[in-house]
C-alpha cells in the first residue's frame, strides 16, 4: 500500500459523506419549495407544463450554487448544514417575496406562460448567486 491510497480513501469518503448530505439537502429543499407554493410544480410539469419545469430548476439553480461553494471551500458538515438551511430560507422568502410584487406569477405558471417562469427564474438565480458572493468562512 502506497501513501497515497489512504488519502484516496479518505478523500472518497469525504466525498460520499458531503456528495450524499448536499442530495439530502436539495431534495428537502425541492419538497419544501413545492410544498410552499400555490401551485403543484410536479403535477403541472406531468401535464407537460415547461413554465413549471424552468421555474423549478432555477430556483433548484438558485439554491446549489450557495450550497455548493459552502462544500468546496468550509470543510465542515456543520457549515454545510446552516448555511444550506439558509439557502433554503432565501429561497424561499425570494419566492414568497416574487408573488407578492408579481401576483400574477402563480397563475401565468399555471398557465405555461414562460416569461413568469424566467422571472421566478431569475429572481431565485441572483439571490442564490448574491447568497454565494456574501458566504465569509
Amino acid at each position: 500500500m502506497t501513501d497515497y491510497e489512504p488519502n484516496l480513501t479518505s478523500s472518497l469518503v469525504a466525498f460520499a459523506v458531503y456528495f450524499g448530505a448536499a442530495v439530502a439537502l436539495t431534495v428537502l429543499f425541492v419538497f419544501i419549495y413545492v410544498w410552499t407554493t400555490p401551485h403543484n410544480e410536479f403535477k403541472l410539469m406531468r401535464e407537460g407544463n415547461g413554465a413549471a419545469a424552468l421555474g423549478l430548476i432555477g430556483t433548484l439553480l438558485g439554491f446549489v450554487i450557495p450550497l455548493a461553494l459552502v462544500i468546496s471551500v468550509s470543510g465542515s458538515m456543520m457549515q454545510v448544514g446552516m448555511w444550506g438551511a439558509g439557502a433554503l430560507l432565501v429561497q424561499t422568502i425570494g419566492q414568497f417575496s416574487a408573488r407578492l410584487l408579481f401576483p400574477n406569477l402563480t397563475t401565468d405558471i399555471v398557465a405555461g406562460k414562460f416569461s413568469a417562469a424566467i422571472v421566478q427564474s431569475g429572481i431565485a438565480l441572483s439571490l442564490g448567486i448574491l447568497q454565494a458572493a456574501c458566504w465569509v468562512p
